[in-house]
């Protein structure tokens, strides 16, 4: 397994597959927010390499010895404008046919690197949705993310990084 961060480019030119991978991962998933279905991974990563989401955008992708996707955390910006100090990020998976030791190392290799990268571009913290409780336990036990809702955002979680 080979975990690599890869720009737009990668993700344009293997798009076919990552969407049908992402489909695959979250088709069964049950999501926190209200009217979320499979699409929103789906088209949040898209705009993000059509370049909706602005410069700098960067992806990590999990690939096995044969190059086939095992897992992604896509949409992690690596530029920030002056003064902002925190900044969301894409959804993250891994397929479900890893095992759990395996999906382990994949999810602690991506984390490592995510907030490495936010940091060395200035962010001081990440406030997120979590796409699914899956997602919401796994950062919130296992990386330190706290939910921390308000009255306009029910499914806001923070990382200080």
């Amino acid at each position: 397994m080979k975990i690599r961060l890869v720009d737009e480019h990668f993700m344009k030119a293997r798009w076919d597959d990552i969407e049908s991978t992402l489909r695959h991962t979250f088709h069964d998933s049950q999501f926190n927010d209200d009217g979320y279905t499979v699409n929103n991974p789906v088209d949040f990563t898209r705009s993000a390499i059509e370049g909706g989401l602005g410069p700098g955008v960067k992806h990590l992708v999990a690939l096995d010895d044969s190059g086939n996707m095992m897992g992604g955390f896509f949409c992690i910006p690596t530029e920030r404008k002056e003064g902002q100090e925190a900044t969301d990020l894409g959804w993250f998976f891994v397929v479900p046919e890893v095992d759990r030791d395996t999906r382990r190392e994949i999810v602690d290799t991506f984390l490592e690197r995510v907030f490495q990268m936010l940091r060395d571009a200035g962010f001081k913290r990440i406030e997120s949705n979590m796409g699914t409780p899956a997602g919401a336990k796994s950062l919130g036990r296992r990386y330190g993310f706290v939910h921390a809702p308000t009255a306009e955002w029910s499914n806001r979680w923070l990382k200080e990084l």
